[in-house]
């Protein structure tokens, strides 16, 4: 699948989108996308090693919210081609960014969607059933409402499906002026650890059927997240 697909929260009743989300996106990465990687490398940890973990299956299904610059997605493609890759992003501009990286690493280009994580719907957005591999990389701290995303993935999911989070923790173990600044300095770009996550997943998991693991990260700096329906 290739081009971008635009979800219209207008003809979806049922997803209760925030109506500024996508245009707040544009304007924080329209400026930013072009060192975006650069920056992001040197404290955003644990994304390469949720990739490396994955054990993705030939065929296997994986979208990934907040795709943003499309890093991640062809770090994915490159370890794992026989995979169907997917993106959804609230910003056009790091869908465009994601199908250029795409194209001039001559990579088979990922399905792209603009939309907001609380309106995933895989098959109309991305013309499958569900997925097999839902994966939220540092998003889920800077989204309006996280706690519907995650649900909304869990039903996007196949049985055997598994949700994978990386993001920021909640820092307890480092030196307190440390976890003061980074955290003063994250909320400036209205990013928050997000402690109702790790409950939200386990009521999931005892409502749809499943099991969940948290793994801390440099003393609590991030943490890893996850979700295998059963």
């Amino acid at each position: 699948m290739s081009g971008i697909v635009t979800a219209d929260s207008e003809d979806r009743p049922d997803i209760r989108d925030r109506p500024d989300i996508q245009d707040r996106m544009e304007r924080m990465y329209r400026p930013q996308r072009l060192i975006y990687d650069l920056t992001r490398k040197y404290y955003l940890f644990g994304r390469d090693r949720l990739i490396a973990e994955l054990a993705l299956l030939p065929g296997d299904r994986v979208i990934d919210i907040g795709c943003g610059t499309g890093r991640n997605l062809e770090a994915i493609a490159r370890r794992y081609p026989e995979a169907r890759l997917f993106g959804l992003d609230a910003a056009a501009v790091m869908l465009a960014t994601t199908e250029k990286r795409f194209g001039k690493a001559g990579l088979a280009a990922p399905g792209l969607a603009r939309a907001s994580a609380e309106g995933l719907d895989p098959g109309e957005l991305f013309g499958i059933e569900a997925a097999d591999h839902i994966i939220f990389s540092y998003s889920l701290s800077m989204m309006d409402d996280p706690v519907q995303a995650l649900e909304r993935a869990a039903a996007s999911l196949a049985p055997g499906g598994r949700l994978h989070i990386v993001d920021f923790g909640p820092m307890d173990g480092l030196p307190q002026p440390l976890a003061r600044a980074m955290r003063a300095w994250l909320a400036r770009f209205a990013v928050h650890h997000r402690p109702e996550l790790a409950p939200a997943l386990r009521q999931i998991a005892q409502i749809r059927g499943g099991t969940t693991s948290r793994t801390r990260l440099s003393f609590g700096y991030a943490e890893i997240l996850r979700f295998r329906r059963t």
